[in-house]
């Protein structure tokens, strides 16, 4: 069991974290065995992490859900920035699996994460609408924008919410809005992998229903503390300290795959 909370951790923080999510899972998978090409592990670790933004973003999901003028444009721009990666998930597909096989790039794209996240401390201070939240809808092109840089980060080792959130800041979003469009923008991304691991995968599993369950739950609970660090992050202005996490994170993926190649 002890294997399945550790990667229900690891998912549940690199979900959310600008740290890259892909990355770890794969390198963590390969150093503990035993789940690589678990479909339905990853389905259900998935699942959790979706449940976590889900309760987080309560109050701002069923404010939408009501489906009322602004909710409307609200979705709209949400619907808008999921295209892009609905795009390149269909027609790239076997490009991004092929680069999910090679490591370089997913440690070049960590360096990628870090340059983005250290950007940000160059993006100006927006002032915050006051509580309670309403459904301000981002301008269309904003939102295509944000939906493009969530399309680069299906590439592995780059950010999606390090991408997006960036995106955001630097289309001059509020630092709580820019977190807050980000995580519901996860929402349908997360939710269409799902769908698609659904359809085009073995369900198979080799993990029990009492490990499916903790799995879920693991992921579910880390979750909620991964989007919370974040959004403070984002408001507090330390968003791009992760950079010196994933940045020697890079550098020594790079460094190990040099050697490797020379023995």
């Amino acid at each position: 069991m002890l294997d399945i909370i550790l990667l229900a951790v690891v998912q549940g923080l690199t979900e959310f974290l600008p740290v890259s999510s892909s990355g770890h899972l794969v390198l963590l998978q390969s150093l503990i065995g035993g789940h690589e090409g678990d479909l339905f592990l990853n389905v259900v670790l998935h699942a959790g992490t979706l449940g976590s933004v889900l309760v987080v973003y309560r109050r701002e999901v069923g404010r939408l859900l009501r489906l009322d003028g602004a909710a409307r444009a609200y979705v709209l721009s949400l619907v808008i920035g999921t295209l892009p990666a609905v795009a390149v998930g269909l027609l790239l597909k076997d490009a991004v699996e092929k680069a999910f096989a090679a490591p370089i790039y997913a440690s070049v794209g960590l360096l990628v994460t870090g340059v983005v996240l250290l950007s940000t401390r160059a993006t100006r201070e927006v002032a915050a609408p006051l509580e309670p939240w309403t459904p301000r809808p981002v301008a269309p092109w904003k939102a295509l924008v944000i939906g493009c840089a969530q399309a680069v980060a299906i590439c592995p080792g780059i950010s999606r919410s390090g991408s997006t959130i960036a995106a955001s800041l630097w289309l001059g979003l509020p630092r709580p809005e820019a977190a807050r469009f980000s995580f519901l923008l996860s929402v349908p991304a997360i939710a269409g992998a799902l769908v698609l691991q659904l359809i085009d995968g073995d369900l198979s599993t080799r993990t029990g229903p009492v490990g499916l369950a903790l799995a879920a739950l693991v992921a579910f609970l880390v979750g909620l503390l991964a989007i919370r660090w974040t959004a403070l992050a984002v408001v507090q202005r330390h968003f791009w300290k992760f950079a010196f996490y994933v940045i020697p994170l890079g550098l020594v993926v790079l460094v190990v795959l040099a050697r490797s190649s020379q023995g």
